[in-house]
């Protein structure tokens, strides 16, 4: 027999606000144009229809907890234990019922429906795709992309706005490839950039090693959507956009490390690093010394 429930309120969640919505409060938080992560801790649910203004995707990381939910299509309400690691996937906008009795801790990945229609949109040939909620699932894939987010908030957003939307594009093309409604993979791309393209995309890399790059910004240069231009660019240089960025910021360091004009720390922000210690830890792994050592050994 189907579940006789009573008429529930409805309650849309921003987490693209400054503000925490009044059902939870922020733990740690990182969000850059539009693509945000946090950690958050909820209060209890006697019984509301929730959701989300952005594509949500919430990775339970507390003690276990008992959770109730009726999606739209379906009229039977579903339980089950929720565990460390189950994730729920929401499109944005569509609010389900849900009730729970305890205090749960997420960890929260949200993006505007700008950024997920632009993404979505380049990576499936602008396909209308249908995503269905999806709670208290478990993907490897969504369980390895969130140490590199858990990462980036303890470092608080260091990696800047091109690691961010890097990771929010392929968790975005994940998730509706995985889980959107009649659809097939994303077509790949075959081959990299062009030369021309690519020394311009290069050149400006070079002339920007201080600022907060954009995936946008480097797609624009290649003439490319972003989606398509990771690829490429991967295709061209072995590496992603952004590990290609730290890798020039950490060559540029060494050239100034040679010198004895500027202190580390300077060195630091004038080759893009959010902090002395965010690029001690990048130079760290990338050279298997310190920067303090590498200035030692040379001079």
């Amino acid at each position: 027999m189907p579940d006789s429930q009573p008429k529930s309120q409805i309650e849309l969640l921003d987490f693209g606000s400054e503000t925490p919505p009044a059902r939870l409060s922020y733990a740690e938080r990182v969000v850059h144009d539009g693509v945000g992560v946090s950690r958050c801790t909820l209060q209890p649910n006697p019984g509301t229809e929730i959701g989300a203004t952005q594509f949500t995707v919430a990775i339970h990381e507390g003690t276990p907890f008992q959770m109730e939910w009726r999606l739209p299509e379906k009229r039977e309400t579903e339980r089950r234990r929720i565990v460390s690691g189950d994730l729920h996937i929401n499109p944005g906008d569509r609010p389900i019922f849900q009730r729970w009795t305890s205090s749960p801790r997420i960890l929260v990945i949200a993006m505007e429906q700008i950024f997920i229609k632009q993404i979505v949109g380049e990576a499936f040939d602008g396909k209308e795709l249908e995503l269905r909620t999806q709670i208290g699932i478990r993907d490897p894939v969504i369980e390895g992309m969130a140490a590199a987010w858990r990462r980036e908030l303890a470092e608080r957003g260091a990696g800047g706005r091109l690691y961010t939307e890097g990771l929010g594009s392929a968790l975005a093309v994940h998730v509706y490839r995985s889980y959107g409604d009649s659809l097939g993979r994303s077509p790949p791309v075959i081959g990299g950039l062009g030369a021309l393209r690519l020394r311009r995309v290069v050149d400006y890399i070079e002339a920007h090693l201080a600022d907060d790059i954009s995936l946008r910004d480097l797609a624009a240069m290649a003439g490319l959507s972003t989606h398509h231009f990771g690829e490429a660019f991967k295709a061209s240089t072995g590496t992603s956009p952004h590990r290609y960025l730290v890798e020039r910021r950490i060559r540029r360091a060494k050239e100034l490390l040679l010198g004895a004009e500027q202190s580390i720390a300077e060195i630091a922000i004038s080759v893009g690093f959010a902090s002395h210690s965010h690029f001690t830890d990048n130079f760290r792994r990338l050279t298997g010394t310190t920067p303090s050592r590498f200035r030692i050994d040379r001079t």
